[in-house]
């Protein structure tokens, strides 16, 4: 008795695997878009924080004075004050802080805020009144 020898596939049984994967892509696929949302929420907190805290040296250097704020964001003149040389010393911040994509900041001179507007949540964390 003659008998075939199985080469490859079948149509259907590859089908069955495609399926599985498309189906164990869908359960994680969610979970790699709240990781990446946690880790830039997490970015914009430690920045926030970093620069609170080089405010808090620029009054210790300039007797309490709070940096200016200005500009159409309020942003600007923040950043000029605390990256330029100041009295022969380094600057407080070698750059302006670079936020993740959606995030934006804004000094009024007294609140310092970075805020984020997702596709259905707006999240504000703000450094306190100085």
């Amino acid at each position: 008795m003659y008998t075939k020898a199985r080469r490859g596939f079948t149509l259907i049984e590859i089908l069955i695997v495609v399926v599985i994967i498309g189906i164990l892509a869908a359960l994680v696929l969610p979970n790699l878009t709240r990781t990446a949302e946690d880790a830039a929420r997490g970015t914009a907190k430690s920045q926030l924080a970093t620069v609170r805290g080089q405010i808090e040296l620029y009054r210790l250097r300039h007797n309490g004075a709070i940096p200016p704020a200005a500009g159409a964001d309020g942003t600007d003149t923040l950043w000029e004050a605390m990256t330029m040389l100041d009295e022969g010393r380094l600057p407080l911040l070698q750059r302006r802080p670079v936020l993740p994509m959606g995030y934006t900041w804004s000094f009024d001179g007294v609140r310092l805020k970075v805020a984020y507007e997702g596709r259905d949540t707006l999240a504000v964390a703000d450094a306190p009144t100085w």
